[in-house]
């Protein structure tokens, strides 16, 4: 008998794959930092495992984001399949992030405004 993957661990799962792929840290390095096996985290990323409040609480901090990072998109009808546009609109978001000259981000922020002339700007 086959247990369906919850969809909000599925989720939760993908966005855990996608914060550590662009951050580049490996399943073991993940693991390590918060106390359990690569095998865990997989299965963390799969869907497989539920993550706990302490765990996801652990990765957050490894990441230096806030828990309700992994939860954001639960709002779409389908949490379990993300978007490759979504997906990659939010590995790009992590990358501008780590860029820490502000100068360099701000630019960077104007350019892809530039680039999409259909962007609607604040203010």
């Amino acid at each position: 008998m086959k247990v369906e993957r919850d969809p909000i661990d599925v989720h939760v799962g993908n966005r855990l794959r996608i914060i550590r792929t662009a951050r580049r840290l490996s399943l073991e390095e993940l693991g390590r930092r918060i106390g359990v096996t690569y095998q865990q985290i997989q299965k963390y990323e799969t869907g497989a495992n539920r993550v706990s409040a302490s765990t996801l609480y652990r990765i957050s901090q490894v990441f230096e984001t806030t828990p309700t990072f992994f939860f954001e998109g639960l709002e779409d009808n389908r949490p379990e399949e993300e978007p490759a546009a979504a997906r990659e609109a939010l590995q790009s978001s992590i990358a501008l992030g780590r860029i820490e000259d502000q100068e360099v981000r701000r630019r960077l922020r104007m350019l892809i405004e530039a680039l999409d002339p259909g962007l609607h700007r604040e203010g």
